[in-house]
């Protein structure tokens, strides 16, 4: 019988901070716009390992543009990566000047994300799982969005042990792989609203569940036929049982600013 696996998310958005410690989750930054200062706080303060692929560092800088200038140091990310292509000259020379360290890889046949997730795996020596918090966006571009969620099944695939989290504009999302997937805490966190989905988009999957408003059982889902979205969360938890890997993706809770402490 295959081991079930327990997913937890709403530890990331915890106001308290978690024991920072080796198996700590990753934080990779992307180039994309962070509009949600509240909820990229709590992901700071929860991750230990924090990267920006390339443009990822200038998204960074630019959040602190006006009232929250004075915190810009506050927030130093461990490394920038990437082919440094677009990385802007007055972003590199500040985070240079403070100690970041700052590295470039020309391989032309990989994107900064998978550029980023290598230099990570040479960061992580703990045989635990790993985990890496994803600050992307499923917004914009289609084909880029497309790209995102290909290149997460690609680098999971690559290490059975890795667990990436997508934290998009509204929305967490992470891939379920076959065999019985638990996931707890969406109900009772007041983080999530109800709104969730289970998209085939990896393949044809073959799913069972429980806990949500509108449950299946041995339901055959792929792209163009049938597919569970729009549903709802009704319990705290909720398994989903299936042959295949799905992304499971849940609407985020707005979070007040008023939650947000100052990174010590």
């Amino acid at each position: 019988m295959a081991k079930k696996r327990v997913y937890d998310p709403a530890l990331f958005l915890a106001v308290d901070h978690r024991d920072i410690d080796v198996t700590s989750p990753n934080l990779l930054i992307l180039n994309q716009p962070i509009a949600d200062f509240p909820v990229f706080a709590r992901l700071w303060r929860n991750t230990k390992y924090r990267i920006c692929a390339d443009g990822g560092a200038n998204r960074l800088y630019d959040m602190f543009e006006g009232k929250l200038e004075k915190q810009r140091a506050d927030y130093l990310p461990n490394a920038i990566h990437g082919d440094l292509d677009s990385l802007r000259n007055d972003v590199r020379a500040y985070y240079a000047a403070r100690g970041v360290e700052i590295s470039q890889d020309h391989d032309q046949y990989s994107t900064d994300f998978g550029k980023a997730m290598h230099k990570i795996s040479l960061e992580k020596t703990s045989s635990t799982p790993k985990e890496t918090l994803v600050l992307g966006t499923l917004g914009g571009r289609v084909d880029q969005g497309l790209g995102l969620l290909h290149e997460m099944i690609r680098e999971e695939n690559r290490d059975p042990n890795l667990l990436l989290w997508l934290f998009s504009e509204t929305n967490l999302s992470v891939i379920l792989r076959k065999g019985h997937n638990l996931l707890q805490g969406l109900s009772s966190s007041e983080l999530f609203t109800e709104n969730v989905g289970i998209v085939p988009i990896y393949g044809p999957a073959i799913i069972t569940t429980s806990g949500l408003e509108w449950n299946v059982k041995d339901w055959d889902t792929q792209m163009g036929r049938q597919v569970s979205t729009s549903n709802h969360v009704k319990a705290d938890e909720v398994h989903i049982h299936t042959n295949a890997p799905v992304l499971f993706t849940i609407e985020r809770a707005a979070m007040s600013t008023s939650h947000v402490a100052k990174q010590a």
